[in-house]
This record gives structure tokens, C-alpha cells and sequence, in this order.
């Protein structure tokens, strides 16, 4: 009978442990689902903010290149505008040294001469002073 009570209790002892595995074994079932539940949502709402971020990134640097754009325009017109007013100017310039050399032509020559004169003088003053 003493026998028999031990036997009982073993096998009592056994079916806790049985319990207890098949519990352990079932919080560690949920344990891991809710794991990988909370990672693939941590997924999830890391690639919603690379896909956010990587939008504004897209919107920024469009933004950055359409300025460049409108700057690079801006610019383009502003030399054609500057050269147009010199290629006016200077056209202007010929115009009215070709009328004053038509109208002066003694006075032009005069003038081309002396101008050479006082080059060719500080050229040759300067080629001796480098020597």
C-alpha cells in the first residue's frame, strides 16, 4: 500500500510536470507569436518611415533641382541680356569712330600715330626693364 501511495505520487508528480511542460511549452508558443507579431509591426512602421522619408527626400531634392533650374535660366538671361547691351554699345562705338575718323580723317591719323608712338615707347621701356 506504501507502495502503491508512492506510485500515486510519482505519477501525480508526473502528470504536474507534464502540465507544467505543456504550459512552459504554450507561454513560449505565445511568447514567440507576440514577438514576431511586435516585429513584423515594427517592420511595417519602419518601412512607412523609409517610404515617408524617402518621399521627402524625392520632394526636396526636386524642389533643389527646379530652383537650380530657374536660377540657371535666370542667369542665361541675364548674360544674354548683358551681351546684347555691349553688342549694342560696342556697336555703337565702331559706328561713331568710323563716322569721326570719316569727318577727321587727319586728325584720326594723328591721333593712331601718337597712340602707337606712347605704346611702342612703354613697350620697349618695359622689355628693358624686365632685362
Amino acid at each position: 500500500m506504501a507502495r502503491d501511495r508512492r506510485f500515486d505520487a510519482v505519477e501525480e508528480m508526473a502528470d504536474r510536470a507534464k502540465d507544467l511542460a505543456d504550459d512552459a511549452s504554450e507561454m513560449a508558443r505565445d511568447t514567440y507569436a507576440s514577438a514576431r507579431d511586435r516585429l513584423e509591426d515594427l517592420g511595417e512602421e519602419v518601412g512607412e518611415r523609409y517610404e515617408r522619408l524617402s518621399d521627402d527626400v524625392r520632394r526636396t531634392a526636386s524642389k533643389a533641382a527646379e530652383a537650380a533650374r530657374r536660377r540657371y535660366r535666370e542667369t542665361a538671361e541675364a548674360v544674354k541680356s548683358g551681351y546684347r547691351k555691349v553688342k549694342k554699345d560696342m556697336d555703337g562705338l565702331v559706328d561713331d569712330t568710323t563716322s569721326y575718323i570719316k569727318d577727321n580723317p587727319g586728325k584720326s591719323v594723328l591721333i593712331a600715330a601718337g597712340v602707337g608712338f606712347v605704346l611702342g615707347f612703354l613697350l620697349t621701356r618695359r622689355r628693358r626693364h624686365d632685362d
